[in-house]
């Protein structure tokens, strides 16, 4: 078979797979087909225009096209709480807190970078754009390799899931900047600068043993006190607006209580939603906890996004 006859048969069957119903790999990279399929293995300089958030970035080439850039083999947080989900970071629970580091993450990359010649080498492993079309490359700035100065300071993770020529070098970073605390590690273990919340989610048992329908019980929401509160008026919502406004509970600082989707008999440290539904999605979904202002509080996301 000829080389356009296979490439014609490969696009076929990947349009006939994902109209059955196929699901896309987890994380970001998605080998594409280049031009020439000679971009994952070049070497381009190019001028920084503007940093999109930790990870991302936009370039302008010398022929004055521009292009944005996803920096290969680390992951930032996001700057916002509905992006992050607890415990995509190893040990770090609060969505929360990850928003704050992923802006933090955004003025690092913005203050390396912003401005400054960069050259961009793609890995062939990874491959050449991601599933967005972005470009696949580590930037090399002033000889400094980005994604090495971000797992360094604690502002990035490392995808663990994807094939690329640095990740073993790129681990060891990451363990070097948890087992010292750096950045977004020393934060998620109470050394950093992010100040405690009076309220956190801490855990979601979103899947009930056996049939969900039949459990409900044991469908359940973990909130825990930073600091003596009140959480009367607090409310918890799901992705699909099904609200629980709380009654009066005082918890005082470390204390814990749990919230059931299913019916029962309220106590100091148990509340029950009253459902006769599951609420919490299995696949993916996302509960945040509001004062009686509106303001959020902390989310806790799971699955998919």
């Amino acid at each position: 078979m000829t080389g356009r006859y296979l490439l014609t048969a490969c696009l076929l069957a990947g349009i006939f797979a994902f109209s059955a119903g196929c699901t896309i790999p987890a994380g970001d990279f998605l080998p594409l087909p280049s031009p020439g399929g000679q971009e994952c293995a070049s070497s381009t300089d190019a001028l920084v225009t503007r940093v999109v958030d930790g990870d991302t970035i936009v370039v302008r080439y010398s022929d004055g096209r521009e292009d944005t850039v996803r920096i290969l083999g680390i992951d930032t947080p996001e700057t916002e709480d509905h992006g992050n989900r607890g415990n995509e970071f190893p040990g770090v629970t609060d969505p929360s807190l990850l928003t704050a580091w992923g802006k933090k993450a955004s003025a690092y990359t913005r203050h390396l970078l912003l401005g400054a010649r960069v050259t961009l080498t793609g890995d062939c492993q990874a491959g050449s754009r991601d599933r967005y079309g972005r470009r696949l490359a580590y930037v090399v700035s002033g000889g400094d390799d980005t994604g090495s100065l971000l797992l360094r300071g604690g502002y990035a993770r490392v995808y663990t899931g994807e094939k690329f020529q640095e990740k073993t070098h790129y681990l060891l970073l990451q363990e070097n900047a948890q087992r010292s605390g750096a950045g977004l590690w020393g934060a998620a273990r109470g050394q950093g600068e992010v100040p405690p919340r009076p309220v956190s989610i801490v855990a979601v048992q979103y899947d009930a043993p056996g049939d969900d329908r039949e459990n409900l019980a044991e469908e359940y929401v973990v909130i825990a006190a930073g600091e003596r509160t009140d959480l009367s008026g607090w409310t918890l919502a799901d992705t699909s607006g099904t609200v629980y406004t709380f009654p009066s509970r005082v918890l005082g600082p470390g204390e814990r209580l749990v919230l059931h989707t299913g019916q029962g008999i309220d106590r100091q440290n148990d509340l029950y939603w009253n459902q006769t539904f599951p609420v919490l999605g299995n696949t993916a979904d996302a509960v945040t906890l509001r004062d009686p202002t509106g303001r959020v509080v902390s989310t806790y996301r799971w699955g998919g996004g």
